[in-house]
């Protein structure tokens, strides 16, 4: 096992030094394109002084934007990730040449450049992905679970069953469980799995050394960022504790205001453009104001622009949106899809109701109805709710309120001012991915999903 994980660490550090070389060999070949293969000294210098920030730079973005982690992405996942990454390589860039006095700089050459390392970082991608889907295959995987194994099963059935080949589907209780698992390569265990059993297993997949995914409940998140502690010779794990410390607050406020302020003077023409669009379309409100809960369960009103028809919660009342909801209107589509509907919150922050990075706010009847199913919710109100946040990024819309919770605790956890600026370029990526911001869909049963897609799939009750 050691030594396959250092074979592929060495491939990854092969795989980036190529992407490096294809980074530099693009700029090299635009100065050689725009100066007829004789670039001028006086243009070149600035090349060579800043190539070592370009590096760094597209190392940042290319980590930020998964392109390091390529073997769950799609093919159009992975050119819209290059595409981003470029992107900002090329505004880091202008940026660079400025602050180094770098004037020299051809502006033609970074444009050059850019639309080369997207065609020739696309294809090499492409080709590690393939290279990566090759060696990985489609692992047999077992999951072990009661009510919720149905859950996990139906995500890997939609979204992953590519990659994993789903042979069982396990009750914790049944006789032959270890024997099942023995003919397997992963093993997935759901957050409903009594402790003694989840230490079995554990230790059963340790000693073979079987792969293993935890659906994780709250007593496997307190652990995270846990410290050693002892008390004589006991070893201890001391729990972080499921809050900021003061001077992260201040810190998260200061770089709040900061950030919010460069985003209204950025986002206000096309703020401007929306609510005339709104107004145009039905002469209706422009904004709808909507009671949310934030840090310490405090109630306010978030603005937003509106996306659906006047009153369209009159009769209904408080219901979650659905694909196609007949509730949205035309240009609210439009808003929803590429989350322009969200700007007007960055007034909700400035004036410190919300945060750019946190869990979503939610509404009062749902925080009331979530926190008596799901006893972890109360745990999002303990910071301060955001505009975007880990569940954002990594879920979306219609990701299940104990999902969200579960990945709204482990940024709570893993704070920090670095993660907070990584998640907001993450945001970016997402505002165009159509999936991010897909409604609830209708349940399929999983007998229903495994009989359509013709799977041979053994359930054990």
């Amino acid at each position: 096992m050691k030594k396959n994980t250092s074979l592929t660490n060495l491939y990854e550090l092969l795989f980036t030094i190529v992407d490096i070389i294809l980074v530099i060999l693009a700029i090299y070949l635009s100065y050689m394109i725009k100066f007829n293969f004789n670039p001028p000294k006086f243009n070149y210098d600035p090349f060579i002084i800043t190539a070592p920030f370009t590096i760094i730079i597209y190392l940042i973005f290319m980590y930020v934007y998964g392109l390091s982690d390529l073997i769950k992405q799609s093919i159009g996942e992975i050119i819209y990730s290059v595409f981003l990454t470029i992107i900002m390589l090329c505004i880091s860039t202008m940026a660079v040449t400025f602050f180094l006095r770098a004037f020299s700089y051809p502006r033609m050459v970074i444009l050059y450049s850019s639309i080369i390392q997207i065609i020739l970082l696309s294809l090499w991608k492409v080709f590690v992905w393939k290279i990566k889907r090759t060696m990985y295959g489609k692992k047999d995987v077992i999951i072990v679970g009661d009510v919720n194994a149905e859950h996990v099963a139906k995500k890997i059935l939609f979204k992953q069953s590519n990659l994993y080949n789903i042979k069982y589907i396990c009750h914790p209780d049944v006789n032959n469980l270890f024997d099942l698992i023995n003919k397997v390569e992963i093993v997935i265990l759901c957050d409903d799995i009594k402790g003694a059993l989840k230490d079995n297993i554990l230790d059963k997949c340790l000693v073979e050394q079987k792969s293993i995914l935890i659906v994780p409940a709250m007593s496997d998140l307190a652990l995270v960022g846990s410290k050693l502690n002892k008390i004589d010779d006991l070893p201890l794990l001391r729990a972080k504790s499921l809050s900021l410390t003061a001077e992260e607050k201040v810190i998260k406020r200061i770089l709040d205001i900061i950030l919010t302020v460069i985003g209204i003077v950025i986002a206000s023409p096309f703020m401007i453009i929306v609510a005339i669009s709104i107004k145009l379309s039905d002469g209706g409100n422009v904004f709808y104001k909507q009671e949310r809960v934030t840090e310490g369960g405090r109630n306010f009103n978030v603005i937003k622009f509106r996306s659906m028809k006047m009153n369209a919660e009159k009769l209904s009342g408080p219901v979650l949106a659905t694909d196609k909801d007949p509730r949205i209107t035309s240009i609210g589509r439009i808003i929803r899809a590429t989350r322009m509907d969200e700007l007007p919150q960055l007034f909700n922050i400035l004036v410190g109701d919300m945060s750019i990075v946190g869990p979503r706010p939610e509404r009062p009847f749902y925080v009331d109805k979530f926190e008596k199913e799901i006893p972890d919710y109360k745990y999002r109100t303990v910071v301060k709710a955001g505009l975007t946040g880990l569940a954002q990024v990594l879920g979306k819309y219609n990701t299940t309120p104990e999902d969200k919770v579960r990945y709204d605790i482990m940024y709570i956890k893993n704070y920090s001012i670095l993660l907070d600026i990584k998640l907001i370029f993450q945001t970016i990526k997402i505002i165009f991915l159509k999936e991010s911001t897909e409604g609830v869909r209708e349940e399929i049963p999983l007998s229903e999903l495994i009989k359509n897609k013709k799977l041979d799939i053994e359930i054990y009750k």
